[in-house]
């Protein structure tokens, strides 16, 4: 799956990176790329790509904890293949 996430501002980009990390791991799943991604106006999103068992079903668990994370504005799911 790949994700894109809209940070409250580019300074909190590092921040988010940090959290995905382990909660990305704590579902069962797998952070396979963290890329910034210039918009307009020296702002970034965050594109992410992880990596999970769809059999699983823990992909709506995942959006609701990446959204509350601090300094996470919006999300939105980009793209959805299986492996």
């Amino acid at each position: 799956m790949i994700y894109r996430i809209m940070p409250e501002s580019p300074e909190k980009i590092e921040d988010i990176k940090k959290e995905l990390e382990s909660l990305v791991k704590s579902v069962g799943a797998e952070l396979n790329r963290a890329e910034e991604k210039p918009i307009a106006f020296g702002l970034k999103s965050l594109e992410i790509t992880i990596l999970m068992d769809d059999k699983s079903g823990k992909s709506g668990e995942l959006e609701e904890r990446i959204s509350s994370i601090p300094g996470v504005q919006s999300m939105e799911l980009v793209d959805m293949s299986l492996i």
